[in-house]
């Protein structure tokens, strides 16, 4: 006689998930561009067209997004459904209060407003010491229609896609070995290390462990989503103003530097205040915790190590190429 065994899913991740997603998604995209440059180069060499010319394109920078938002999202559907583990284990809930959600896009329009000129003042830095600042690969939104393709391929599919590995699978399953606080910042140095640029180094790092933070103090990785589209949107939307009206929000001479530490602080002041007096501590729940001895400390090792290595190599690539 048959026996039927049903396995109940796994609600929560661990740090073994955790370094096992982290180490495909920094391979994901070293493939995807190995696969469109081989898929340029036999363009370029039927056609006689530059591949500079197609890559230039920005048709090819938003096909190579959207493939690369495609792969993470199959990453977390095939990884879940292979490990038997519930895809609602990366916290989405939409069941949050109308003001938290009032909150949350207030931290997101905050979170611009107060780094982006202490990140200037760091690219002004870069500068000065001779390292080659990166042209943006991104679309320029100049037109009504490069616009809405630069929200849809620069805000929406990053926001959603991003956030499934990082503040999903990433941040929840480092919570067990770290805590919150070591969980919130390592997912935010694997999330800077997989922008591969000492100029995009920073600013991922904080806004990374702000978007961690917030998924703690929430619960739902939706708080995450919503700042990360925001902080992506305003950015497109400014530079679409600039290219159409020519208004800047950028500030030149030594006002920036002040400017820039002054806005740094009163965001950091204001992201306490909110912590303070709004959200709450959330615990980890039972089935979160029930198997806390499992660990792979072995393998998240290998997988920091790796993304330093690729991070170093494309630096030196990116310097070497630059001078």
């Amino acid at each position: 006689m048959e026996k039927n065994f049903t396995y109940e899913k796994r609600k929560y991740y661990n740090d073994k998930d955790s370094s096992l997603v982290y180490l495909i998604a920094i391979f994901l995209p070293f493939l995807l561009s190995l696969l469109f440059t081989l898929i340029v180069n036999v363009i370029s060499g039927a056609t006689g067209i530059d591949g500079k010319v197609i890559t230039s394109n920005i048709w090819y920078i938003a096909s190579l997004s959207i493939i690369m938002g495609i792969a993470y999202v199959v990453l977390y559907l095939v990884y879940n459904k292979a490990n038997n583990i519930s895809y609602n284990a990366i916290k989405i809930d939409f069941k949050m209060k109308w003001h938290t959600y009032l909150i949350i896009i207030a931290i997101g329009i905050i979170s611009l407003f107060g780094l982006q000129y202490f990140i200037s003042i760091i690219d002004k830095f870069l500068t000065t010491v001779g390292y080659p600042l990166q042209n943006s690969t991104s679309i320029d939104p100049k037109d009504a229609g490069t616009f809405i393709l630069a929200i849809f391929v620069m805000a929406v599919i990053p926001s959603i896609t991003e956030e499934l590995l990082f503040r999903g699978i990433i941040l929840q399953g480092l919570r067990k070995r770290f805590g919150d606080i070591g969980a919130i910042y390592m997912t935010a140095l694997l999330f800077a290390l997989m922008h591969m640029s000492f100029q995009q180094l920073i600013y991922p790092f904080i806004l990374g462990s702000i978007m961690g933070y917030i998924v703690i103090r929430t619960g739902s990785l939706i708080s995450s989503i919503v700042v990360h589209f925001i902080n992506n949107f305003l950015v497109i939307m400014f530079a679409f103003i600039e290219n159409t009206t020519g208004f800047s929000l950028e500030i030149g001479g030594w006002v920036i530097y002040l400017i820039g530490c002054i806005l740094l602080f009163v965001t950091i002041g204001i992201i306490y205040i909110i912590d303070r007096f709004y959200f709450k501590h959330k615990n980890m729940k039972e089935e979160e915790i029930q198997e806390k001895k499992i660990f792979a400390p072995k393998l998240l090792y290998i997988s920091i190590g790796v993304a330093l290595f690729l991070y170093a190599l494309v630096e030196i690539t990116n310097i070497v190429t630059n001078t």
